[in-house]
């Protein structure tokens, strides 16, 4: 059986039963009782102390389900497939398509992970339009968004056919529609790492662009958080070696990867670390050159005589990082209460900063990023 975050082994033989995790090799002893389509397990740990619980319930592709401390309230929900190829359970974070609209070719991004879809001018202007998105139908297959800002036109419907083949529709102002086929440019998944032992749980977000480089070099930035932070709780386990039955999962901690920017060359973004042990979310800012295939910073591109903490910023939190994004650079921390707190400085404002023939120079130059 496999749950693709928590990969684990699990063997049933009549009211008994056992699992492996497979990051840790933890092994835990189940107890079984089956009543129709629902089983629920007892688990024991090594010490034959009952440490949680498991239900399971029969659906059609396999079970979903849910990991229970059977002292606190601490819960992990599941689902294990049985019938779908494991590649075919991975969502998409964004699928970027390519199309004409008013004989304007266009870029159109679809943001499944937000809700969100964008549409930005191929060449000339290079407008960008991006607005939320309504699901059509159950599966968000179809998906409509009434652009505010393309001339003559009141909606845009984007649907995927059986054959996994975008198609768009264009209302116009005038109400005729205009059918046409766009192209698949580049599809992100939706990655995850993770590990877990008897007091902990890590799990670690992240895209892959379908380039091997960028892939690599993304997948060992959660790779080495997940790592360090394991290291890290080591160091807790240490300070009190005694487990007790309350210690199951104490310690839960996620990161993920927000994307900021994507050219055909460049991308950048944030990696935010969130840990239950501590009320701080962490964010480190990262930049990477495609085309080069290689990462690079800030401090490459600015003048010597002069770097980001000479702007005028109204945020004081110390855990800040600046990130490249389409019409500036930002200032980003994350608030628990409010999210993710940004303040902009456009690019116009930043050119007499920014080395000549740097990367960030030929990006903003060559129109890539900004209207």
């Amino acid at each position: 059986m496999l749950d693709e975050v928590f990969p684990l082994e699990m063997l049933i033989c009549g009211d008994k039963g056992l699992y492996k995790m497979k990051s840790s090799y933890d092994i835990y002893s189940l107890s079984i009782e089956v009543d129709n389509d629902t089983i629920e397990m007892i688990e024991e740990d090594s010490q034959g102390r009952s440490s949680g619980y498991i239900t399971l319930t029969k659906s059609d592709n396999g079970f979903s389900g849910e990991w229970n401390q059977i002292e606190s309230a601490a819960r992990y929900s599941f689902t294990i497939n049985q019938d779908v190829h494991k590649n075919e359970l991975t969502p998409y974070y964004t699928t970027r398509l390519s199309g004409i609209i008013r004989s304007r070719i266009v870029n159109i991004d679809i943001d499944h992970i937000n809700g969100t879809l964008e549409i930005q001018e191929k060449y000339g202007l290079k407008s960008r339009y991006k607005s939320k998105y309504t699901c059509k139908d159950k599966n968000c297959n179809k998906v409509i968004i009434n652009p505010e800002g393309i001339i003559g036109v009141s909606s845009v419907e984007i649907y995927k056919n059986k054959s996994g083949d975008y198609k768009m529709i264009v209302l116009t102002a005038d109400q005729n529609r205009e059918i046409t086929e766009l192209r698949i440019l580049s599809q992100i998944k939706k990655k995850t790492k993770a590990y877990s032992d008897y007091r902990s749980m890590l799990l670690a977000e992240y895209a892959k662009f379908n380039d091997k480089d960028l892939d690599t070099y993304l997948k060992k930035k959660q790779a080495h958080w997940i790592k360090s932070t394991s290291i890290n709780l080591r160091k807790f386990h240490k300070a009190d070696s005694t487990e007790i039955v309350s210690d199951r999962l104490k310690y839960q901690a996620s990161s993920w990867i927000d994307i900021e920017l994507w050219t055909e060359d460049f991308i950048s973004g944030v990696q935010y670390k969130q840990y239950n042990w501590q009320p701080e979310v962490e964010v480190t800012a990262f930049a990477y050159h495609i085309d080069k295939s290689k990462a690079v910073t800030l401090t490459d591109v600015l003048d010597k005589d002069w770097n980001l903490t000479n702007l005028d910023s109204t945020i004081d939190n110390e855990n800040s990082t600046w990130v490249v994004g389409y019409d500036g650079i930002y200032k980003i921390y994350f608030d628990r209460v409010k999210g993710i707190q940004r303040e902009s400085y456009l690019y116009s404002d930043l050119t007499q900063y920014i080395d000549r023939g740097s990367w960030l120079d030929k990006l903003v130059d060559q129109n890539k990023i900004n209207d």
